[in-house]
């Protein structure tokens, strides 16, 4: 007797259709991975870029100028009275101080911290023992650490510095 070969047997179904499930099964536990990774990148680069421009509005040039006294020109604001004078300006708040840096924080959608140093960092290592941050005609450089937190962690952080310059002398 023989027996036709040509189609498939029910059982040979059946096991293809478990396979192809198994496979189908694993496929699937991939995409909400995926959803949540791309969630979570979307997110950090939009931290990243907001720390970018946060930092560009601290370490703008043209706000970290100290003023001389008219009627003494060897008297002059320091860094630290120009600093707690333009960081409410463009949104920060003090929040403490420490030995080495003043923390200021700002709240909107996301929260900022900028830790900004208040010895000077000078701009090549052999001014260290020229002692140019005592010099108010040349400029100084302070150091600041933003961070931006999605929630309660640290999404995104960077570092610049923040150029201090004595305006000149008046005459």
């Amino acid at each position: 007797m023989a027996f036709n070969e040509k189609g498939m047997s029910l059982v040979e179904v059946l096991a293809a259709v478990v396979i192809l499930s198994i496979i189908f099964v694993g496929i699937m536990t991939i995409f909400p991975q995926m959803t949540l990774f791309n969630s979570k990148t979307e997110t950090k680069l939009d931290t990243m870029n907001l720390a970018r421009q946060e930092i560009s509005l601290v370490s703008g040039e043209s706000a970290w100028i100290g003023k001389r006294n008219s009627s003494n020109s060897d008297i002059y604001e320091n860094f630290k009275t120009v600093l707690e004078t333009k960081m409410p300006v463009i949104g920060f708040k003090k929040v403490t101080q420490y030995p080495k840096f003043i923390r200021y924080e700002k709240v909107d959608n996301y929260r900022y911290e900028a830790d900004v140093y208040t010895e000077c960092q000078p701009f090549l290592e052999a001014d260290v023992n020229n002692m140019t941050c005592n010099d108010p005609s040349l400029t100084q450089l302070y150091k600041v650490h933003l961070k931006v937190y999605d929630g309660a962690r640290i999404s995104s952080q960077t570092y610049s510095y923040i150029k201090f310059l004595v305006e000149e002398k008046v005459d």
